[in-house]
């Protein structure tokens, strides 16, 4: 296989294998031509690259001068057969005899339980993010406070928070693009679906995802023999990944994830069995804190999640009743009776006499602290105020050096100004518990909007999209070549695009082939529907032959 045959096979790609390509074998982005990536792609360092990702299996595979239809998307082989340079890289990785077979799926007693734990904490970060859209810090960190919260809700490591977040990623629930970590329209559907249908959205994303599961599950550093340091980092978070949703256990793949992949009703009956019937009680405990004791029903859940917190996401999730859960509760239209009445409804512990006085008393003061926008340009650059009938109120929060950065400053009796929007403003008091509330123009509460993200499309790369622009550029070694590709347009009548050099700049024509004899192509115009006799050595350049064989 030469430069100028690899080229042909990447010009005949479809896009999404194209794609795939130039991501997985990590192309340079400046690459002008498909013959420039031809030339990438048979270097000794993109070989050596690209095995470094290689299991022990596919590397005994490609050593025996095999292949597999992904070595074959990779071009590391073609049609079956290793590329010699690909073979010998191989071979020197693992020696003649060696091999390291990846396991097959076997029963797991504890991957289900696995799957259903993991697929309810992340419902609980895309609950988070879809009541709190999360503006990113620069090249796209999330603030170093939301990581703690959010990994606290799911009792989990804030350092491995962000490939928690990642099934969900995959699976089109968040979106993080533009500065901002978004629930997407998908979202609230999928949150109101049965344990499993969610968890096998999450999976099948997570596998797409991940083609090299099945050798994941084993120990990265023994599974994968040319890893790095960097390729290692990442194997092993996917294999953190596979056993937390239950894909993979103590270094076997899980038959659920066998089913998921070949019969998928399978996978969610087998799962469904495991997940325990949804209840609608909660113990309501004097400490203002609430336990499931197990899933909660649709209703309860959401009703419950107006009023209340997760402290831990599970199971058997812990909820907490505050002041801000109860204001944000009446801020969403709940009044004291109805709250009262439902968490005695649903309480299999009463109502305790500390959770009623915190609803009634947070009542009571609901609305006494009501933050707005303000003019800038006619309040010295303050942009919001936050008003109240209680001065002693006002001179507490003038002073409180906990909103300094806030910038406030009392300007009246009954009211002081923060340097802050009034979401920044409503946010930094509310955090230091202070009743305060989001009122407009006329005021009247603002309700917070709903904000989801549209449903994420895949985007190419753009290396993609300049190779296809390139077309194929045309030398004296190549001419072979086109010949062949030509004769297979004229049996296809396949129309292409080629530049051609004439006596003054090279022109750009589109022409269905119709005979190629002596060095000579004959093609009818298909712009003007007249035919055409040209040399073949004037044709410098060939574009769409992606149908071509």
């Amino acid at each position: 296989m030469n430069v100028v045959d690899l080229a042909a096979r990447i010009q005949a790609m479809p896009d999404e294998a194209l794609d795939l390509l130039v991501v997985e074998r990590q192309a340079p982005p400046q690459l002008s031509s498909t013959f420039d990536l031809a030339e990438h792609l048979m270097t000794d360092a993109s070989i050596a690259a690209a095995l470094k990702w290689r299991s022990g299996a596919e590397l005994a595979v490609l050593r025996d001068g095999g292949s597999t239809p992904r070595l074959d998307a990779l071009l590391l082989s073609v049609d079956g057969e290793a590329l010699p340079r690909v073979r010998s890289f191989a071979a020197t990785a693992m020696p003649a005899g060696g091999r390291s077979a990846e396991a097959e799926p076997a029963e797991s007693a504890t991957a289900p339980q696995s799957a259903i734990d993991e697929t309810i904490k992340v419902s609980e970060l895309v609950h988070r993010v879809a009541d709190a859209p999360v503006t990113l810090r620069s090249r796209s960190q999330l603030p170093a406070a939301v990581g703690r919260e959010l990994a606290a809700a799911v009792d989990g490591d804030p350092a491995q928070l962000e490939e928690r977040l990642e099934p969900a990623l995959l699976a089109g629930l968040i979106d993080r693009r533009d500065g901002r970590m978004r629930a997407t329209v998908d979202a609230d559907a999928w949150l109101a679906s049965p344990v499993p249908e969610r968890w096998a959205r999450l999976a099948q994303a997570w596998l797409v995802a991940t083609p090299d599961a099945a050798a994941i599950a084993g120990d990265p550093r023994t599974q994968f023999p040319l890893a790095d340091a960097a390729v290692l980092a990442v194997r092993e978070r996917q294999h953190r990944q596979a056993e937390r949703l239950g894909l993979a256990d103590r270094g076997t793949p899980t038959t659920l994830a066998a089913d998921l992949q070949r019969r998928p009703a399978a996978a969610l009956e087998a799962l469904a069995a495991h997940v325990p019937p949804a209840t609608a009680s909660v113990y309501l405990q004097p400490d203002l804190s609430a336990v499931a004791p197990g899933p909660l029903e649709a209703t309860v859940e959401s009703r419950l999640r107006r009023l209340a917190r997760i402290e831990r996401a599970g199971i058997a999730s812990h909820w907490r009743l505050t002041a801000q859960s109860i204001a944000a509760g009446l801020v969403a239209g709940e009044d004291v009776e109805g709250m009262l009445a439902f968490l005695a409804e649903v309480s299999l512990t009463g109502l305790p006499q500390p959770v009623a006085y915190l609803v009634r008393d947070t009542a009571a003061k609901f609305g006494s602290l009501r933050v707005r926008s303000i003019d800038p340009l006619a309040e010295g650059g303050a942009r919001s105020q936050a008003r109240s009938d209680d001065e002693q109120l006002i001179r507490t929060i003038a002073v409180d050096r906990a909103l300094v950065s806030a910038g406030p400053l009392q300007t009246g009796p009954h009211r002081v100004t923060f340097r802050l929007s009034a979401e920044e403003a409503l946010a930094a008091l509310l955090e230091e518990r202070y009743p305060a509330v989001h009122e407009d123009d006329t005021g009247e509460l603002v309700r917070p909007a709903i904000e989801r993200a549209p449903r994420p499309v895949h985007e190419r790369h753009r290396l993609v999209d300049r190779l296809r622009d390139a077309g194929f550029e045309v030398g004296d070694q190549e001419r072979a070549w086109l010949e062949r590709q030509l004769q297979g347009a004229i049996r296809d009548r396949m129309p292409v695009r080629l530049t051609v050099t004439t006596a003054t700049d090279p022109v750009d024509i589109e022409l269905v082939p119709l005979a190629v004899a002596n060095g000579r192509l004959r093609a009818r115009d298909a712009n003007r529907d007249v035919e055409r006799t040209l040399p073949l050595s004037a044709i410098t350049k060939v574009a769409g032959l992606g149908a071509l064989s």
